[in-house]
């Protein structure tokens, strides 16, 4: 009998999932923009794109201080995109990237750890344990004393560097290495155990870890920010690691970063610049098995990386030899910006998507106290094919989409100050202003290559607050009906009275079917969006746009490069 009732159940269960699965491959395909059924928090951006705000999970390295180290963005080649500094153990960064992006990650500078990028909107990254070192098989015993090749020109900060003097039983076990533990320029060596023996090798005293043991033993020393410092040691064996950790003051219990090299390796060792508000450095040493360490040399030469000296090293100094400029960066990360715009808000409009389509670019500078400086931008007006006369506007917001305070800024080139927006930036009133020759670029006949604005945004006084720009469009005739892509709300110059109007929910710049009357797209840099014609729909212009849509952009990101030819025009060519 229970065999009977499990056979039923059974049946019953693969009947269930082929009626699934049957109602998964019928469902219907829209044929036309105005049928599509998307999620409600869909925002119709073709990207990786959000304002992501980053913890730190500290529970393996309970000891650092991350209060003003940087996150960091980078891609496969590990150039920065995007950086942000780290307040309270939080980083908030603004990602924006084409969809199909790959090899991109997050980069610690306090740690120097790498994670793979989620573009999310929270997002949390757990710290290692500096110490924890597990894969010993990786390790390869070396036969011969491996010398350091760093420069040493300068004094050895370190007392007793060939452990002549033996390490004191008073010295040994004495707990955690910060300076308010150990002390500070004292004379001598420092351990966390007695795991360790003082032999003599080749004539000379050396510290070496017993057999299956760890052990690590280090000096406290002061520095300066800006300083060169080099940490190296002459050893044998297969396991030995140089630190130097940095602290804020002699009372500090928590590093605020560290770097770690393996000598087999790199035998010169750590080679960094002292941080911003270290004071003080600690030289140590961590070694296993039999491995032995002697002749250590630890020194803070003066910095002579910061050319320009405004407290950036050169190597990470975007404009070594300007101290008004520090940091470069690109919105988007990566590529350029693409919107097309429906210009019948609050009325829907015929969804081809070329009534205004804006390509963009822009390149931001920070100095080195991350306060804005300037930006460049650059916009070419792809195609203007709205019946409607309609100007091309900026807002600055923050990560959020909300207005920010006044960043003060000023406006010159190819654009001017709205004097009626905060942060806001008209980029032309009349789309005549732009075109140098007549042209829509969505009809025969009327084709030009895209004319272009560039402008120069310089920053008054700010705090290097996060901001994305808000392009939108508005009536020539009548400044007050805007019309901005979803997630974005109207300008203080906007008409609310029109929300809730027409087709428009809310001011939200959505249907009540959640469509838009505008949409992004991030291409890769040499790429462009081939829009449809005038009066095409972009589904038909696209048949693989709706399967991207109804999935809320997790399905078909590369819905744009399977365009429908004969629909769509191409402006590369």
């Amino acid at each position: 009998m229970k065999k009977s009732i499990f056979i039923l159940a059974t049946a019953l269960l693969f009947a269930a999932c082929s009626q699934d699965e049957d109602s998964n491959q019928d469902a219907p395909v829209a044929q036309s923009f105005d049928e599509l059924v998307v999620p409600s928090n869909f925002e119709w951006s073709n990207s990786l794109s959000d304002y992501i705000e980053v913890s730190f999970d500290k529970s393996l390295n309970r000891d650092i201080e991350l209060q003003g180290s940087e996150l960091w963005v980078v891609d496969a080649s590990n150039q920065r995109v995007a950086r942000s500094l780290v307040k309270d153990d939080k980083a908030r960064i603004n990602v924006a990237l084409p969809s199909m992006s790959e090899g991109y990650q997050f980069y610690l500078t306090a740690t120097k750890e790498y994670w793979p990028l989620e573009v999310k909107n929270k997002v949390n990254l757990a710290l290692s344990d500096p110490f924890d070192i597990t894969d010993l098989n990786s390790f390869k015993a070396k036969g011969n004393i491996r010398r350091a090749k760093a420069s040493m020109a300068s004094a050895n900060l370190l007392a007793n560097p060939g452990f002549e003097t033996a390490i004191p039983a008073s010295n040994q076990s004495v707990g955690p290495f910060s300076p308010y533990n150990s002390g500070v320029n004292n004379t001598q060596w420092k351990t966390i155990d007695a795991d360790f023996s003082q032999p003599t090798v080749n004539g000379s005293t050396v510290i070496k870890a017993d057999n299956g043991e760890y052990t690590y033993f280090w000096q406290n020393h002061t520095v300066s920010p800006g300083d060169s410092i080099f940490l190296t040691a002459d050893f044998n064996g297969a396991f030995a690691y140089a630190y130097v950790f940095f602290w804020q003051h002699q009372n500090s219990s928590s590093w605020s970063s560290y770097r770690r090299v393996d000598l087999n390796s790199d035998a010169n060792g750590v080679q960094m610049v002292v941080p911003a508000g270290a004071t003080v450095a600690s030289g140590l040493f961590y070694i296993y098995n039999n491995t032995w360490i002697d002749n250590a040399y630890f020194s803070n030469t003066p910095a002579v990386t910061d050319a320009d000296g405004d407290g950036v090293a050169d190597d990470q100094d975007d404009f070594p030899n300007d101290a008004t400029k520090a940091y470069l960066s690109y919105y988007p990360n990566s590529g350029r910006q693409t919107i097309a715009f429906e210009d019948m808000w609050p009325v829907k409009g015929d969804y081809d998507f070329n009534d205004m389509i804006v390509n963009s670019k822009m390149t931001l500078i920070q100095d080195a106290s991350n306060n804005w400086v300037s930006a460049e931008v650059e916009i070419a007006l792809d195609a203007f094919g709205g019946g409607i006369e309609n100007g091309l506007a900026i807002q600055l917001v923050d990560g959020n989409k909300a207005t920010m305070n006044n960043m003060n800024i000023s406006v010159s080139g190819d654009a001017s100050l709205d004097p009626d927006v905060t942060n806001g930036i008209i980029v032309f009133s009349d789309p005549d202003a732009i075109r140098s020759d007549y042209y829509t670029n969505t009809e025969n006949g009327l084709f030009a290559t895209p004319d272009t604005a560039r402008f120069t945004i310089t920053f008054g006084n700010n705090n290097g607050t996060a901001f994305i720009p808000d392009f939108y469009i508005f009536q020539t005739l009548d400044r007050t009906l805007e019309v901005h892509l979803p997630g974005f709300a109207g300008t203080s110059k906007a008409d609310a009275s029109r929300n809730n109007t027409g087709d428009d929910v809310n001011g939200s710049f959505l249907t009540t079917n959640g469509l838009p009357w505008g949409m992004e797209l991030i291409l890769p840099e040499g790429s462009s969006f081939e829009h449809p014609y005038e009066k095409t729909d972009m589904i038909t212009a696209y048949p693989q746009f709706s399967i991207w849509a109804s999935s809320g952009g997790s399905s078909n990101a590369d819905w744009y490069q399977t365009p429908s030819i004969g629909n769509v025009i191409d402006l590369t060519n």
